[in-house]
């Protein structure tokens, strides 16, 4: 028997009260994204690749940006995403590209809570659960193409939520949408999950297709399908699963378990939490699954938590009604007067708190420069500008997080990296060498030779910038704060 209870409501659109809350939501969410600038370390190769791809007239399969790998096998899974940062920031410029990206978080909401009012959950439930699905999101927001795994992940959701057995042919949008999620980012393989969870209750007769359990299991074959259908062919289905590489789990701090210690990550625990007292309350099981399946993604990897938020936002909200319907049921209802009054004050208090958020956010954008943000950020802009000047086809080992911000501002002048952010293309005993030269372990001086490395780029605290490599025989050309430049090579005097 099913356990999938039909919506109470099927709304056309969204209730003031919801549209209200969705709306301020999304607006804060886009003032502080636009307001925190380019924050994304992989924005930059994202932009050259997708200028790549326009002037080759084609999707590469080697990799033409570092000197380590070049030549050798490359899958942009995001192509389609890098096409389009490209185009728009080719014509909107850096911050109209990033308003477009700060708006999808807030699209991401507005879609949740077009999905739970069709699940009959009132202004109440949904306000503090899309709120804290919000502020989960919020530290992962900016020109990413993560973003628009965000919502897609919604969509799939809120498409299979939307199934009834009268209306089980929509499931063939399943292909469409696939297809175009595993063109723009890997993390489609989390939706195939989705669309398999929903099949495997289907099969236990505990969806509302449970009489029809063919169109679900055609829904996962439709999901694979539509994921085979990338210039990577069949076998690019798995290839997210490279992102598990013990280097990349050790290294980079979004693939890391989160530090509750951390105020930053509160918010998540903030979500378990919920999630446990929540306990799957009057939530069909294959929602209570995925929901919980995203809390262990977001345990093991950071930058899965707004994943988390995103399949836990249905339960925790199908739970909050129940209690509050039960708990509601012994109060009497306000009067039209009082409801009246209260939804002014929403309108006023939500028109306040947007307000306040553009005022405070998006004037600093504006008036800041490329240049100017690459530097709040943290990027070695001087130093560039310096290999830029005197050494452009420099072969530059750079800090890990700054090799697509190298190949961004070098690559077309002939500069090439030692290895960017693209860590599951590169063979693992790369990136372990990229790590003992940064560390200046024993032998590192041979590491570089063998791999002709022209400069070195690091921030001042990483060892081979503290008179390692000085010591080797190599120059230091400029530090400054957040930079050190060392090159092989003395300059003439």
């Amino acid at each position: 028997m099913s356990d999938a209870r039909p919506p109470r409501a099927v709304p056309k659109w969204l209730p003031p009260s919801h549209l209200i809350v969705a709306l301020t939501l999304g607006a804060i969410l886009f003032a502080v994204t636009l307001g925190k600038g380019v924050r994304d370390p992989d924005y930059f190769w994202h932009v050259i690749a997708g200028e790549y791809i326009l002037s080759t007239g084609g999707v590469p399969d080697v990799d033409p940006f570092s000197f380590t790998w070049i030549g050798q096998p490359w899958t942009p899974h995001e192509w389609l995403s890098e096409v389009l940062i490209h185009g728009l920031v080719a014509t909107l410029g850096e911050i109209g590209a990033l308003a477009v990206f700060a708006a999808i978080p807030g699209a991401t909401i507005l879609l949740l809570a077009l999905l739970l009012a069709r699940l009959g959950v009132r202004t109440w439930a949904q306000a503090p659960v899309l709120a804290l699905t919000a502020i989960v999101i919020s530290p992962y927001a900016t020109l990413r193409p993560q973003a628009l795994s965000w919502l897609l992940l919604a969509v799939t959701v809120a498409l299979l939520v939307s199934v009834q057995a009268v209306s089980r042919r929509r499931l063939v949008l399943v292909l469409p949408l696939f297809v175009l999620w595993a063109n723009m980012h890997g993390l489609y393989i989390v939706g195939i999950g989705v669309v398999g969870a929903y099949g495997l209750f289907t099969l236990l007769g505990r969806t509302p297709l449970a009489e029809h359990r063919g169109w679900a299991i055609a829904a996962v074959g439709l999901a694979v399908l539509g994921a085979m259908l990338t210039p990577a062919g069949p076998l690019g289905v798995v290839y997210p699963l490279r992102y598990s590489q013990e280097w990349g789990l050790a290294n980079i701090q979004e693939w890391q378990s989160p530090d509750f210690h951390s105020p930053a990550h509160w918010p998540l625990i903030a979500l378990i939490v919920a999630l446990i007292l929540n306990g799957g309350r009057a939530t069909p099981g294959w929602l209570q699954l995925i929901a919980y399946v995203g809390t262990v993604m977001a345990l093991v990897a950071l930058r899965n938590a707004p994943v988390a938020a995103v399949l836990a936002t249905p339960t925790l909200a199908l739970g909050l009604e129940d209690r509050l319907r039960a708990w509601r049921g012994s109060h009497r209802p306000a009067s039209p007067r009082v409801a009246s009054a209260r939804r002014w004050m929403e309108v006023l208090a939500a028109l306040a708190v947007v307000a306040g958020a553009l005022i405070i956010f998006v004037p600093p954008a504006l008036t800041r420069t490329a240049s100017d943000q690459q530097v709040d950020a943290g990027y070695p802009v001087r130093a560039v500008n310096l290999l830029a000047r005197d050494h452009p086809e420099a072969r530059v080992l750079a800090e890990y997080g700054w090799g697509g911000y190298l190949i961004y501002r070098l690559y077309d002048q002939g500069g090439r990296v030692f290895v960017d952010g693209r860590n599951d293309m590169y063979a693992e005993q790369i990136l372990d060498d990229y790590t003992a030269i940064s560390r200046g372990d024993e032998g590192w001086e041979r590491l570089a030779d063998d791999y002709g490395v022209d400069a070195l780029l690091f921030p001042p605290s990483q060892p081979i910038t503290r008179g390692l490599a000085e010591a080797a025989g190599w120059c230091e050309a400029y530090r400054d704060d957040e930079s050190v430049l060392l090159l092989r090579e003395c300059p003439s005097p």
